[in-house]
């Protein structure tokens, strides 16, 4: 896994994952086996194919097993918004598929999303709220990030259903997983990456992260080599 500000990248097996959802937009480029991605439309992906699933869709990935490899962006890259334009799951090109496939390196997946995102009209997000998360700390409550910024805990919930999709409380939760994610790159420990994250304890984190991502820690990150893209 490679992580960085508003997006990551994942080379890994399909686990069991149950239907789920995320913040972010999720490209997923089937590698060496075919894969389907489930949902009120299933896509099947024949290796070498990749498609894109927009923010807030439901869906899973089967069957387990299957090698994908998984871009996933949201709104702090860039700190642009609805450069995504549909509401269905996407077929990538040819062209943009392996293209995502040749993808060696941080710096390579940067450019892969910034030239696949730039195809079409996207707006800045409200620059308040983006400096407040770059320095965000984990466990805040929409109230205390509301009287940071400035804003009325209403008027701060409209611009995160705005510019991410999501009431405020779950974009919290989504970027808690990431602090997470990122302490436990650093020690190994579900423990210190619950904390980090600012979950009550392991459980917390583990219900966040079947949540967001279908899977449990230690189905889903354990077993990862994570590095941290700064």
């Amino acid at each position: 896994m490679l992580l960085g500000v508003g997006w990551a990248m994942l080379d890994a097996n399909a686990g069991d994952n149950r239907p789920h959802r995320h913040v972010a937009h999720q490209i997923s480029l089937a590698l060496d086996t075919p894969c389907e991605i489930g949902g009120d439309r299933p896509v099947r992906l024949a290796p070498g194919e990749a498609a894109l699933i927009p923010a807030g869709l439901l869906h899973s990935l089967a069957p387990a097993g299957a090698a994908l490899r998984t871009i996933y962006v949201d709104p702090m890259f860039g700190g642009m918004r609805d450069f995504v334009h549909s509401q269905a799951i996407v077929a990538l090109t040819k062209r943009e598929a392996s293209g995502l496939r040749s993808v060696d390196c941080g710096a390579a997946a940067k450019r892969w999303i910034g030239v696949f995102l730039g195809k079409g009209p996207a707006r800045p997000i409200d620059q308040r709220l983006q400096a407040a998360l770059v320095s965000l700390e984990p466990g805040i409550t929409p109230s205390t990030l509301a009287l940071e910024i400035g804003l009325s805990p209403t008027r701060l919930r409209e611009i995160a259903v705005r510019d991410f999709g999501v009431p405020t409380v779950k974009l919290l939760q989504w970027l808690q997983l990431q602090h997470a994610i990122d302490a436990l790159h650093r020690s190994g420990s579900l423990a210190d990456a619950a904390q980090a994250g600012g979950f009550s304890d392991q459980a917390h984190f583990t219900r966040r992260l079947i949540q967001w991502f279908g899977v449990t820690p230690s189905q889903g990150l354990a077993r990862l080599k994570i590095s941290v893209i700064r």
